[in-house]
């Protein structure tokens, strides 16, 4: 039996810091804020040879990190400048320790004793590893006075309760004073009969009260304790949630726990989901968007630009899916969504300002159940049935007629049903008291996400074999098929045809013009513009029209190269470096194009290190490529990329070693599994000609690796979850994939 590999740790616990000036809000919100005092832990993991290397003659020489100087040098840091939020301070730590060049992880918890009123303390922690950084926050030993409890005598006095909550999730702008006095005010104000109940609408109170302080995956931790329950022991409730817990858990019957007693005052779960923002209720609210003329990707976009606005919140999107249309055969396919907002507006006002969407879109005024430049219908209105005029009522100036909600006939509805399901799956609408999942399960399975590349090339739908991505590397240093040919427009040209009249042409064209393999030297910006750029160009002019409508992706990590491309003519970005550049998810939003996140750790040298590889600290090479990945992606939909451009890719060969290669090869279902933060995300996978393929079969030489591809390959084919292989020898892994559904579909 193997365990999993844990690091050797050096330890700093409780440094006093004194600090000159407080970090972030003062708990008398003094501006500025006065000097605080701050303890600091510290637990450093370090290279295998750390330790053992002080061993052999009982000495700190070859420590790598004396903790008396590093104290030292943190004291020393801390009282020299001012750090306005508690995070400046743990970055400014974080930079000193790594420094130091055998860390392999850090683990800081900051505690500020003198932070809040209503507090014991407040305590930042942070988990650093290669990867992303995990930023919590904690509000320990807040203490208020509240009625709670079954018996008659505990519903007569206020009684002390004891509550630790934290947050995994939230922005470094975070005031940690508000979020100490809004727990205080909640819970003094409450009355409940059990601390199960109240612990569990806490939980609920925050993850939508401070839902814009919050990333979408954002969990709660909330510890509570009932001090004079029991006169020999303190009894207390710890929980864990997330919004999709309580998203799960929602029906129309879902009402607060009852407890016996008159709670009318407290409200129903339903009713706390969706929040106040003081100038009306702010509901959990759907809406579905069709297109069937034109660039449907591109109307249904501006619809949702158009829709968002002051009062209204976008907060999720779905896939898109192709619908065949109903009711009316005699038209073009469908491309469907469903997107989940926030807004306090009454139907009616929704209703206009989802009509003057669909106006500014361009509209055309067809018949009922006709083509749509855009449609946006209105699918659930938190947990209320809507009824607005009657079916024959005319349409006002903004175009309202009559609207009814949930629409009577949404249950036929698989184009609606199949995209609500991508957000709110278990989601009980009201009236008809069922979910879309449970709805869905009387439906055969017609619709299949889509990738929407911008015109003219044409759509790509995720079917269950995965495409093709063709690789094309116009460079002269790849490690498999760079050529200075390949650099020529004219001699790349000639080549991209001949891929295509093999017989097995590639759903997609990866254009690169910068080598990342393990080594590579990077070339300059202005290097890799003049590689791909025209040859992109030459791709788009040409007179074959295979050629010019073939999705083009733009192998990537540069924001301006990929902006440049997509201006050129490519419609996808491939970034190796899963949009840690700065300015390139900024770049992947504008655009408007899909997107591949792919994970990596540090560039083309730092990777081949063994820190970089090394996952333990976050459970495994699966586990940390799903938890580093998923902050990937959340980082992508925080900065405004749409959920259904976005392509994951685990990044094979990427600050991995050939056992973790290989891990990840056979574990690919739990990559994307329910509850993965990387659930839903058409999955890329890049195995072509790795070394690590060469490793396995013995092949040095990465152009004789074809078998070994094969097998990768087919490895994807087995696990049912892979949409796309980035490939070199497309005909060969075209034929792989050709013979594996002749056996699948045989009888």
């Amino acid at each position: 039996m193997t365990h999993p590999h844990i690091s050797d740790q050096i330890m700093i616990a409780d440094l006093a810091l004194h600090l000159p000036t407080g970090l972030g809000p003062s708990a008398f919100n003094l501006n500025p804020p006065p000097p605080c005092p701050a303890n600091l832990s510290l637990s450093i993991s370090v290279n295998d040879n750390v330790v053992p290397s002080c061993v052999v003659d009982d000495t700190q020489g070859g420590l790598g990190i004396d903790y008396s100087s590093l104290s030292k040098e943190i004291l020393a840091l801390s009282s020299s400048q001012a750090f306005n939020r508690p995070d400046e301070l743990l970055d400014a730590v974080e930079r000193l320790v790594k420094k130091k060049g055998v860390v392999r992880g850090l683990q800081m918890n900051l505690e500020l004793p003198r932070a809040s009123l209503k507090a014991g303390s407040i305590v930042y922690s942070r988990i650093a590893t290669s990867g992303a950084a995990v930023r919590s926050c904690q509000i320990r030993n807040l203490k208020v006075m509240t009625i709670v409890g079954l018996r008659s005598y505990e519903r007569q006095h206020k009684q002390w309760l004891e509550l630790d909550v934290r947050l995994h999730g939230c922005a470094e702008t975070w005031d940690h004073v508000k979020v100490a006095e809004e727990t205080y005010n909640w819970v003094e104000q409450s009355n409940y009969g059990t601390i199960e109940a109240l612990v569990d609408e806490l939980a609920l109170h925050f993850l939508t009260k401070f839902e814009a302080d919050l990333n979408p995956r954002a969990t709660i931790d909330v510890t509570l304790r009932k001090p004079s329950a029991l006169p020999f022991a303190t009894p207390g409730v710890s929980i864990h949630r997330t919004l999709e817990d309580y998203d799960k858990r929602a029906s129309g019957s879902d009402l607060a726990v009852s407890s016996g007693l008159n709670v009318a005052s407290t409200p129903t779960k339903s009713h706390l989901r969706e929040g106040h923002d003081g100038s009306g209720l702010v509901r959990r609210i759907f809406i579905g968007l069709g297109s069937n003329i034109g660039d449907r990707k591109t109307n249904i976009s501006r619809a949702i630009d158009i829709l968002s606005a002051q009062d209204v919140s976008i907060v999720r999107h779905s896939r898109l899916y192709e619908s065949e249309p109903m009711y009316h055969e005699d038209q073009e396919r469908f491309m469907n969504a469903v997107v989940e907002i926030r807004s306090s507006l009454s139907p009616e006002e929704l209703l206009r300002r989802m009509k003057k969407a669909e106006r500014e879109v361009g509209r055309t005024k067809t018949f009922r159940n006709g083509p749509r430049v855009v449609d946006l219908d209105l699918l659930v209105y938190g947990d209320e049935v809507v009824k607005v005029g009657d079916v024959d009522c005319p349409e006002d100036e903004n175009g309202v007629g009559w609207l009814r909600c949930p629409h009577p006939s949404i249950a036929e509805r698989e184009f609606v049903l199949r995209p609500l399901a991508d957000l709110a799956p278990d989601l009980v609408l009201p009236q008809i008291n069922r979910s879309a999942a449970e709805m869905l399960k009387t439906h055969p399975t017609t619709l299949v996400p889509l990738l929407a590349f911008p015109l003219p090339a044409s759509r790509m739908r995720l079917t269950q074999s995965p495409k093709i991505m063709q690789i094309f590397n116009a460079t002269p240093d790849s490690f498999s098929d760079g050529s200075e040919d390949a650099m020529d427009p004219v001699l790349a040209l000639q080549t991209i045809t001949k891929l295509l009249d093999d017989g097995f042409a590639p759903d997609i064209l990866d254009v690169g013009g910068q080598s990342t393999r393990p080594g590579a030297i990077m070339s300059t910006e202005s290097e890799e513009l003049s590689r791909v750029i025209p040859l992109i160009q030459a791709i788009r002019n040409s007179h074959d029209l295979r050629l010019k409508n073939i999705p083009i992706s733009i192998d990537t990590f540069r924001p301006l190269v990929a902006q440049a491309a997509v201006k050129a003519g490519a419609c996808c970005i491939n970034d190796v470096r899963g949009g840690t550049e700065r300015g390139m998810l900024q770049v992947m939003a504008s655009c408007d194009v899909p997107v591949v996140l792919m994970h990596s750790r540090g560039d083309s040298t730092s990777m081949l290190t063994s820190s970089a590889k090394d996952y333990s600290a976050l459970g495994g090479v699966v586990e940390g490529v799903k938890f580093e990945l998923g902050l990937m992606v959340q980082r992508a939909l925080e900065a405004g990329v749409k959920a259904w451009n976005i392509v994951i890719d685990p990044g094979l060969g990427f600050a991995k070693g050939m056992e973790e290669n290989l891990t990840l090869l056979k574990h690919l279902p739990d990559l994307v599994a329910p509850g993965s933060p990387l659930h839903g995300y058409p999955l890329l996978i890049g195995g072509s000609r790795k070394r690590f393929v060469g490793q396995v079969t013995g092949r040095e030489q990465p152009t004789e690796r074809m078998f070994g591809d094969a097998a990768v390959v087919g490895r994807c084919l087995a696990s049912g979850v892979v949409d796309i292989v980035r490939v070199h020898e497309g005909r060969g892994m075209g034929e792989v994939i050709k013979m594996w559904e002749a056996i699948d579909s045989a009888t």
